[in-house]
């Protein structure tokens, strides 16, 4: 897709597929059901802007200072966000699977109901994320700061989370089935009720972690003994 440079009127007008915005100061434009596919915001200040429901698929927005802007149910397939800075994001029910968020600082963003599925979020800040039912298969945690985040109910089938930082992280009734944990610390992490089906624990530090509940069905622990058919014992700090 070639891109072209739009004009002020053509930004308000928000038909930008394919625009070059690169670089440009949209600090809180209103960008509601925008077409932005294909787009270029690489760099772009758009603190507080509103991309409710618009449409970026394909988008660089790597480097971009998206500072509490709102993407409540946007379609990001295969967006580039390498580097954005997401503090405090709002991405409600946001389509984000195949996307790129590599590096990107996304500590207490909002991710409720977000299908993330085989999203990038490797070494990328999520401290206090809260990704509450959201669809994470196949997802890239590897080396990412999820501290403290919230994933309960989360869909974390085949994930990847190696050598991630769970510390405090509440993962309660999550489908970690086949997820890659080797590694992780997982300090206090709660895992109550969670379905820990061929999870790979090996190497993770899961002092304190709570299991309380948790299905234990061919589930590599960290020591490397394989758990078979088995529920974690029941835990008051399970939540």
């Amino acid at each position: 897709m070639e891109l072209w440079i739009p004009s002020d009127e053509q930004i308000r007008g928000k038909q930008l597929r394919g625009a070059n915005l690169s670089g440009k100061s949209l600090i809180g434009l209103d960008l509601r059901e925008a077409d932005l596919e294909g787009a270029d915001l690489s760099e772009a200040d758009l603190h507080g802007a509103n991309f409710w429901v618009a449409n970026l698929v394909g988008a660089n927005l790597s480097n971009a200072n998206l500072r509490l802007a709102t993407f409540q149910g946007a379609q990001m397939v295969g967006a580039q966000l390498v580097a954005a800075n997401l503090w405090s994001a709002d991405l409600k029910v946001a389509n984000l699977s195949q996307a790129f968020l590599m590096g990107a600082n996304m500590a207490q963003a909002d991710l409720p109901g977000a299908n993330a599925s085989r999203a990038n979020f490797s070494e990328a800040n999520l401290f206090g994320a809260d990704f509450r039912f959201s669809v994470l298969r196949g997802a890239n945690f590897g080396q990412a700061d999820l501290t403290t985040a919230r994933l309960q109910r989360a869909e974390l089938e085949g994930a990847n989370l190696r050598q991630a930082n769970l510390t405090g992280a509440s993962f309660r009734g999550a489908n970690l089935t086949g997820a890659d944990l080797t590694g992780a610390l997982m300090r206090d992490t709660k895992l109550g009720d969670a379905n820990l089906s061929r999870a790979d624990f090996r190497d993770a530090d899961m002092t304190y972690a709570h299991l309380g509940g948790a299905t234990l069905a061919g589930t590599i622990m960290p020591d490397g003994t394989i758990e078979l058919g088995e529920q974690g014992e029941q835990d008051e700090q399970g939540e």
